[in-house]
Parts: C-alpha cells; sequence; structure tokens
C-alpha cells in the first residue's frame, strides 16, 4: 500500500462544496445572499449542466440544509459555507460526508475505498470524523504492519557471526576481528 494522502480526499470535498455553492450563488436570482432550500430544489437546467459532476454536491447541500444552516435563518450563506470548509478542515469528515462528496468521480477511487473500508479503525480519537493526520497515520502504522510481516522471518538465530576461512585450525569470528582484545590469544 503507498502513502495515503488524506489532504487530496479533504480537498477533494471541500474544492466540490465551494465550486458547487458558487456556481448556485451566481446562477442565482438573488444578489449577495444565500441559497434557501428551494432555491436547491428547484435550479434550472442550465445550473445543472453548469454543475457536471458537482451534482452530488448540490445533493449534499439539499439532504444537510438544516445541519448546515447553522443560524438557521433558512439560508446557507457565505458564512454558513465557511464554518462548514472550518469544521471539515479542523476536525474531518464523517463517513456519509465522504461517500456523499467524495464519489463524484473527483476522488482516488483507491483512497475513497481504503478510507470508507476501514474508516473505524482510521478514527483513532473515535469521534466520528477522520483527518487527514489520521489517514496518514494509519497508512504509516500499515506500511510498518507489511515490513514487520515480510521481515518477521529473518530472525538472528539464522545467521552466523562464526566462519571458517578455509584454514582447519585457524577459526576466527567477526567478533574477533571488530574486537581484538576480547580474543584470549591475542592477549598471549
Amino acid at each position: 500500500m503507498s502513502l495515503l494522502n488524506g489532504q487530496g480526499l479533504l480537498a477533494t470535498a471541500m474544492a466540490g462544496l465551494t465550486d458547487t455553492y458558487s456556481t448556485l450563488m451566481s446562477n442565482s436570482s438573488k444578489s449577495g445572499k444565500g441559497l434557501t432550500l428551494d432555491d436547491l430544489n428547484n435550479i434550472s437546467s442550465t445550473t445543472k449542466m453548469n454543475l457536471g459532476n458537482n451534482y452530488t454536491f448540490l445533493q449534499y447541500l439539499t439532504t444537510n440544509f438544516n445541519s448546515l444552516d447553522k443560524d438557521g435563518d433558512g439560508e446557507i450563506s457565505g458564512k454558513d459555507m465557511t464554518n462548514i470548509m472550518n469544521t471539515m478542515q479542523s476536525k474531518g469528515l464523517t463517513y456519509n460526508e465522504i461517500q456523499a462528496l467524495c464519489t463524484s468521480g473527483n476522488c482516488d477511487n483507491t483512497l475513497l475505498s481504503t478510507v470508507l473500508t476501514y474508516f473505524n479503525k482510521i478514527d483513532a480519537n473515535g469521534d466520528g470524523r477522520v483527518t487527514s493526520e489520521e489517514i496518514t497515520k494509519f497508512s504509516i502504522n500499515c506500511q510498518r504492519e507489511e515490513v514487520e510481516q515480510k521481515y518477521k522471518s529473518y530472525r538472528a538465530s539464522n545467521t552466523s557471526l562464526f566462519y571458517n576461512d578455509g584454514v582447519e585450525d585457524d577459526t576466527s569470528s567477526v567478533l574477533d576481528t571488530l574486537r581484538p582484545d576480547l580474543n584470549p590469544s591475542s592477549n598471549s
């Protein structure tokens, strides 16, 4: 397994949300206000086309509208989006957020599959979110375990420090060469 880049997963989710929000706002008839649930449910065909692969991000905004509208004013504003991004950056992503935000084809499928499969093991602190740091630590631990398993059979008991250089009566060792002061025959 190569080192997993959790930062890439997080960046994909945040960029997709930001792009989707910007696209929706630029196609909105309101100027400078946030998006209402009605706005999200009734977008034009042109806006849908402009979203392209980001349609899953629209679904995420619609499905999670009430939890994203932190101030409860009935709109997802720029301030709400900033709060969402800050939370994702500092606390990471939940399993459902990863599924909703990273399955649009913009994410590394190997990374996505691994994070979803091992989500509970990656979530080291058990808070229900995975951060870039947790993904990296998990990846490093997996690589360490792979190396330990691979070299487990190489034990010191399988090698010898003693050898015979071809002269029957002259048996010596690496230790004798490295530490002649320990060789009883050199002290005479």
